[in-house]
Protein backbone atom coordinates (compact mmCIF):
# COMPACT_ATOMS: atom_id res chain seq x y z
CA UNK A 1 0.00 0.00 0.00
CA UNK A 2 1.45 3.41 -0.98
CA UNK A 3 1.70 6.34 1.41
CA UNK A 4 -1.09 8.13 -0.45
CA UNK A 5 -3.44 5.17 0.09
CA UNK A 6 -2.64 4.72 3.78
CA UNK A 7 -5.30 5.92 6.20
CA UNK A 8 -4.66 7.63 9.52
CA UNK A 9 -5.16 4.30 11.32
CA UNK A 10 -2.68 2.63 8.93
CA UNK A 11 -0.09 5.27 9.84
CA UNK A 12 -0.75 4.70 13.54
CA UNK A 13 -0.34 0.95 13.07
CA UNK A 14 2.93 1.50 11.20
CA UNK A 15 4.16 3.81 13.97
CA UNK A 16 3.20 1.21 16.59
CA UNK A 17 5.18 -1.47 14.76
CA UNK A 18 8.27 0.74 14.46
CA UNK A 19 8.07 1.63 18.16
CA UNK A 20 7.68 -2.04 19.12
CA UNK A 21 10.71 -3.01 17.01
CA UNK A 22 12.75 -0.21 18.59
CA UNK A 23 11.72 -1.11 22.15
CA UNK A 24 12.51 -4.79 21.55
CA UNK A 25 15.96 -3.88 20.18
CA UNK A 26 16.63 -1.52 23.09
CA UNK A 27 15.52 -4.18 25.59
CA UNK A 28 17.83 -6.79 24.06
CA UNK A 29 20.71 -4.30 24.07
CA UNK A 30 20.02 -3.33 27.69
CA UNK A 31 19.88 -6.99 28.78
CA UNK A 32 23.26 -7.63 27.12
CA UNK A 33 24.76 -4.59 28.86
CA UNK A 34 23.15 -5.60 32.18
CA UNK A 35 24.87 -8.98 31.95
CA UNK A 36 28.17 -7.32 31.00
CA UNK A 37 27.97 -4.89 33.94
CA UNK A 38 31.44 -5.59 35.35
CA UNK A 39 33.41 -5.06 32.11
CA UNK A 40 31.27 -2.00 31.36
CA UNK A 41 32.16 -0.42 34.70
CA UNK A 42 35.83 -1.18 34.14
CA UNK A 43 35.54 0.42 30.72
CA UNK A 44 33.93 3.67 31.87
CA UNK A 45 36.61 4.01 34.59
CA UNK A 46 39.33 4.04 31.93
CA UNK A 47 39.57 7.89 31.70
CA UNK A 48 40.30 8.12 35.45
CA UNK A 49 43.91 8.54 36.59
CA UNK A 50 45.73 5.22 36.92
CA UNK A 51 45.57 5.17 40.74
CA UNK A 52 41.77 5.62 40.71
CA UNK A 53 40.90 3.02 38.08
CA UNK A 54 41.31 0.15 40.53
CA UNK A 55 39.09 1.78 43.18
CA UNK A 56 35.39 1.00 43.38
CA UNK A 57 32.73 3.57 42.56
CA UNK A 58 30.56 4.48 45.57
CA UNK A 59 26.81 4.13 46.11
CA UNK A 60 24.84 5.42 49.09
CA UNK A 61 22.25 2.69 49.51
CA UNK A 62 21.24 -0.86 48.53
CA UNK A 63 18.67 0.33 45.99
CA UNK A 64 21.33 2.34 44.17
CA UNK A 65 23.23 -0.88 43.52
CA UNK A 66 20.41 -1.90 41.18
CA UNK A 67 19.64 1.59 39.87
CA UNK A 68 23.23 2.26 38.81
CA UNK A 69 23.43 -1.10 37.04
CA UNK A 70 20.05 -0.50 35.40
CA UNK A 71 20.99 3.01 34.25
CA UNK A 72 24.30 1.82 32.79
CA UNK A 73 22.48 -1.04 31.03
CA UNK A 74 19.93 1.34 29.45
CA UNK A 75 22.62 3.82 28.34
CA UNK A 76 24.76 1.01 26.92
CA UNK A 77 21.76 -0.60 25.25
CA UNK A 78 20.77 2.68 23.61
CA UNK A 79 24.30 3.24 22.30
CA UNK A 80 24.41 -0.32 21.02
CA UNK A 81 21.07 -0.17 19.21
CA UNK A 82 20.92 3.53 18.24
CA UNK A 83 21.70 2.91 14.52
CA UNK A 84 18.78 0.46 14.32
CA UNK A 85 16.46 2.84 16.19
CA UNK A 86 17.41 5.74 13.89
CA UNK A 87 16.75 3.46 10.92
CA UNK A 88 13.26 2.67 12.22
CA UNK A 89 12.50 6.39 12.58
CA UNK A 90 13.66 7.09 9.03
CA UNK A 91 11.82 4.04 7.68
CA UNK A 92 8.57 5.41 9.15
CA UNK A 93 8.99 8.76 7.35
CA UNK A 94 10.48 7.27 4.16
CA UNK A 95 7.14 6.71 2.33
CA UNK A 96 6.45 10.46 2.51
CA UNK A 97 9.85 11.35 1.02
CA UNK A 98 10.78 11.92 -2.59
CA UNK A 99 13.34 9.57 -4.14
CA UNK A 100 16.12 12.18 -3.93
CA UNK A 101 15.25 12.88 -0.29
CA UNK A 102 15.35 9.15 0.49
CA UNK A 103 18.74 8.83 -1.18
CA UNK A 104 20.24 11.73 0.75
CA UNK A 105 18.65 10.59 4.02
CA UNK A 106 20.03 7.06 3.88
CA UNK A 107 23.46 8.38 2.87
CA UNK A 108 23.44 10.85 5.74
CA UNK A 109 22.43 8.22 8.34
CA UNK A 110 25.76 6.33 8.39
CA UNK A 111 27.65 9.65 8.28
CA UNK A 112 25.67 10.92 11.28
CA UNK A 113 26.40 7.70 13.15
CA UNK A 114 30.12 7.80 12.36
CA UNK A 115 30.46 11.46 13.34
CA UNK A 116 28.58 10.92 16.60
CA UNK A 117 30.64 7.84 17.52
CA UNK A 118 33.81 9.68 16.52
CA UNK A 119 32.92 12.65 18.73
CA UNK A 120 32.02 10.45 21.70
CA UNK A 121 35.22 8.40 21.30
CA UNK A 122 37.28 11.59 20.96
CA UNK A 123 35.81 12.85 24.24
CA UNK A 124 36.21 9.55 26.07
CA UNK A 125 39.74 8.61 25.03
CA UNK A 126 41.44 11.95 24.38
CA UNK A 127 39.61 14.69 26.30
CA UNK A 128 38.28 13.10 29.49
CA UNK A 129 41.64 11.79 30.85
CA UNK A 130 43.39 15.22 30.92
CA UNK A 131 40.13 16.91 31.93
CA UNK A 132 39.74 14.63 34.95
CA UNK A 133 43.39 15.16 35.95
CA UNK A 134 42.88 18.93 35.73
CA UNK A 135 39.66 18.78 37.78
CA UNK A 136 41.16 16.54 40.46
CA UNK A 137 44.20 18.80 40.76
CA UNK A 138 41.91 21.68 41.73
CA UNK A 139 41.61 20.07 45.15
CA UNK A 140 45.34 20.73 45.67
CA UNK A 141 45.60 17.77 48.06
CA UNK A 142 43.08 19.37 50.44
CA UNK A 143 39.90 17.68 49.23
CA UNK A 144 39.08 13.97 49.34
CA UNK A 145 37.22 12.53 46.35
CA UNK A 146 34.19 10.30 46.94
CA UNK A 147 33.50 9.08 43.42
CA UNK A 148 29.77 8.32 43.44
CA UNK A 149 28.81 5.87 40.70
CA UNK A 150 25.68 7.78 39.70
CA UNK A 151 27.48 11.12 39.42
CA UNK A 152 30.42 9.65 37.51
CA UNK A 153 28.24 7.79 34.99
CA UNK A 154 26.16 10.95 34.41
CA UNK A 155 29.33 13.00 33.97
CA UNK A 156 30.93 10.62 31.45
CA UNK A 157 27.67 10.11 29.53
CA UNK A 158 26.94 13.84 29.28
CA UNK A 159 30.53 14.54 28.25
CA UNK A 160 30.47 11.93 25.47
CA UNK A 161 26.98 13.03 24.36
CA UNK A 162 27.94 16.71 24.10
CA UNK A 163 31.01 15.93 22.00
CA UNK A 164 29.08 13.45 19.84
CA UNK A 165 26.41 16.04 19.05
CA UNK A 166 28.88 18.86 18.34
CA UNK A 167 30.81 16.62 15.95
CA UNK A 168 27.70 16.63 13.74
CA UNK A 169 28.58 20.25 12.84
CA UNK A 170 30.34 19.43 9.51
CA UNK A 171 27.29 17.52 8.30
CA UNK A 172 25.01 20.42 9.26
CA UNK A 173 27.26 22.93 7.45
CA UNK A 174 27.42 20.79 4.31
CA UNK A 175 23.63 20.33 4.29
CA UNK A 176 23.08 24.09 4.66
CA UNK A 177 25.42 24.70 1.72
CA UNK A 178 23.75 21.96 -0.34
CA UNK A 179 20.28 23.40 0.33
CA UNK A 180 21.48 26.90 -0.61
CA UNK A 181 20.72 28.33 2.83
CA UNK A 182 24.31 29.50 3.30
CA UNK A 183 27.03 30.24 0.78
CA UNK A 184 30.41 28.53 0.99
CA UNK A 185 32.26 31.67 -0.18
CA UNK A 186 30.64 33.75 2.57
CA UNK A 187 31.58 31.16 5.18
CA UNK A 188 35.17 31.23 3.98
CA UNK A 189 35.20 35.04 4.02
CA UNK A 190 33.81 35.14 7.59
CA UNK A 191 36.14 32.48 8.98
CA UNK A 192 37.01 34.63 12.02
CA UNK A 193 33.36 34.66 13.12
CA UNK A 194 33.16 30.90 12.56
CA UNK A 195 36.27 30.33 14.69
CA UNK A 196 34.89 32.44 17.54
CA UNK A 197 31.54 30.64 17.26
CA UNK A 198 33.37 27.29 17.47
CA UNK A 199 34.91 28.21 20.82
CA UNK A 200 31.61 29.63 22.10
CA UNK A 201 29.87 26.35 21.18
CA UNK A 202 32.72 24.45 22.85
CA UNK A 203 32.21 26.45 26.04
CA UNK A 204 28.48 25.74 26.06
CA UNK A 205 28.89 22.04 25.19
CA UNK A 206 31.51 21.26 27.85
CA UNK A 207 29.51 19.91 30.83
CA UNK A 208 31.97 20.85 33.60
CA UNK A 209 33.19 24.17 32.13
CA UNK A 210 36.82 23.12 32.65
CA UNK A 211 39.36 24.90 30.46
CA UNK A 212 41.25 22.00 28.78
CA UNK A 213 38.13 20.31 27.30
CA UNK A 214 36.84 23.68 26.07
CA UNK A 215 40.09 24.39 24.24
CA UNK A 216 40.34 20.87 22.79
CA UNK A 217 36.72 20.88 21.60
CA UNK A 218 37.10 24.40 20.20
CA UNK A 219 40.17 23.42 18.17
CA UNK A 220 38.39 20.24 17.00
CA UNK A 221 35.38 22.27 15.81
CA UNK A 222 37.65 24.67 13.92
CA UNK A 223 39.29 21.70 12.17
CA UNK A 224 35.88 20.18 11.39
CA UNK A 225 34.73 23.55 10.01
CA UNK A 226 37.69 23.64 7.65
CA UNK A 227 37.06 20.02 6.59
CA UNK A 228 33.41 20.90 5.89
CA UNK A 229 34.36 23.79 3.61
CA UNK A 230 36.93 21.62 1.85
CA UNK A 231 34.42 18.82 1.19
CA UNK A 232 31.71 21.33 0.20
CA UNK A 233 33.69 22.14 -2.97
CA UNK A 234 32.40 18.91 -4.51
CA UNK A 235 28.76 19.37 -3.50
Amino acid sequence: MSDAEMTFLDHLDELRKRLVYSVIALTIGAIICYILFQPLVEFIKWPLPQDLRSTELTVLGPMQMFMVRFKLAVIGGFVLTSPYIIYQVLAFFAPAMKETEKRYTFIILPLMTLLFIGGAAFAFFLVLPPALVWLLNQGAGQLNLINRADDYINFVSLFALSFGVTFEAPLVIMLLIKLGIVDRAKLRKNWRIAYVASFVIAAMATPDWSVPPMLILGVALVILFEISLFLARWL
